[in-house]
């Protein structure tokens, strides 16, 4: 989802922070642990008014053969994702992870309007020598 639709759910549907969770699989990352319907995925997101996604956070798959599967049904480059998939080739355990976007915490608690205001250092897209 956009933050456009996040921001109409958290502030238009429900006027509060609000857990969205088993998104279409169509919606989310490729890597997501797909549910036993077979149609969402285990992810989850916390949404706060004002500005959208708070917290990101899902299973990610861990059976090289089913992330193959689905690599292949969307029809995506495997070259960029290589060293991804290599680290499931062998096997690996099941995880999980969540992201606290950290400028966004900063805007919520300082008020701050604009989310570039609260970044703690300058964005220069393309100055990275590496």
């Amino acid at each position: 989802m956009g933050s456009e639709c996040e921001k109409y759910i958290s502030e238009v549907i429900y006027n509060h922070p609000v857990f969205v969770y088993n998104y279409p699989k169509e919606l989310k990352s490729f890597y997501m642990k797909q549910n036993s319907d077979g149609r969402t995925v285990q992810g989850c997101d916390l949404l706060v008014p004002g500005l959208g996604e708070l917290i990101g956070s899902s299973v990610r798959e861990h059976d090289y053969e089913k992330l193959t599967k689905i690599v292949e049904e969307r029809k995506m480059d495997v070259t960029p994702l290589k060293w991804y998939m290599d680290l499931r080739k062998n096997g690996s355990t099941p995880t999980a992870g969540a992201g606290l976007g950290f400028d966004r915490l900063v805007r919520i608690c300082t008020g701050i309007d604009n989310i570039r205001d609260a970044v703690c250092f300058p964005v220069a897209y393309g100055e990275c020598k590496f």
